[in-house]
């Protein structure tokens, strides 16, 4: 009698348990990871409207700035400066978020185009779907950075080593390449804000259905 009421004692007390504290702790992780991701956002800002442009990519097909307003943008007005910099860095975020359709990397060059080439190709990352290499004069280029609020850097564009982050065609952030926290923050506020994707068998369910 005593083992069963023992028994009984333990079964009350797993229940007490599981209907307590658990909801207890699924509660704390909830409210930490909100808390975490209202923090992210407090981050961001309205900076600017994403300029408007029409500019030649890469592989000569021309490129207007309404191609980007439903996506997130990490955007960089290029600086051969930064080119190894950059391409490292471009290098890694494509492959973080490759595949992803919501998310794509613009940079805006002087040109010549084969100098785009040729740079995508040394750090393996051409692909135009994701990636764009956009040409303008250095007056266009100044038009347009002065358009997204960029930073001022000392020797103009010409040493330029901020990135900027865009989401529905609003600049949020700009962050230093050549910072490791300025690029972590990054991948941060790109993770927080991709756009749920549908599975592909719930789309072919859909489509079954029609």
């Amino acid at each position: 009698m005593a083992i069963i009421k023992g028994k009984n004692l333990v079964q009350i007390a797993g229940l007490f348990l599981f209907l307590v504290f658990l909801p207890l702790g699924s509660w704390y992780y909830l409210q930490t990871g909100l808390d975490y991701r209202l923090q992210a956002r407090s981050e961001l800002q309205d900076i600017a409207p994403l300029p408007e442009f029409h500019l030649k990519n890469y592989n000569d097909a021309v490129v207007h700035s309404n191609r980007f307003a439903d996506l997130l943008v990490v955007g960089y007005f290029y600086s051969p400066a930064h080119k190894a910099a950059y391409g490292d860095v471009l290098s890694r975020l494509k492959q973080q978020f490759d595949g992803r359709p919501d998310v794509c990397f613009v940079a805006f060059s002087e040109g010549p185009q084969r100098s785009a080439q040729a740079f995508l190709q040394e750090f393996e990352v051409a692909d135009t779907s994701q990636v764009f290499f956009l040409e303008g004069t250095g007056e266009e280029l100044g038009q347009l950075a002065q358009a997204a609020a960029l930073p001022e850097a000392t020797g103009g564009l010409a040493r330029n080593s901020h990135l900027f982050f865009a989401d529905s065609s609003m600049i949020r952030g700009y962050y230093d390449l050549l910072r490791p926290d300025d690029l972590k923050l990054l991948v941060k506020h790109i993770t927080l804000n991709l756009h749920p994707l549908e599975e592909p068998d719930i789309i072919f369910l859909r489509e079954t259905e029609k």
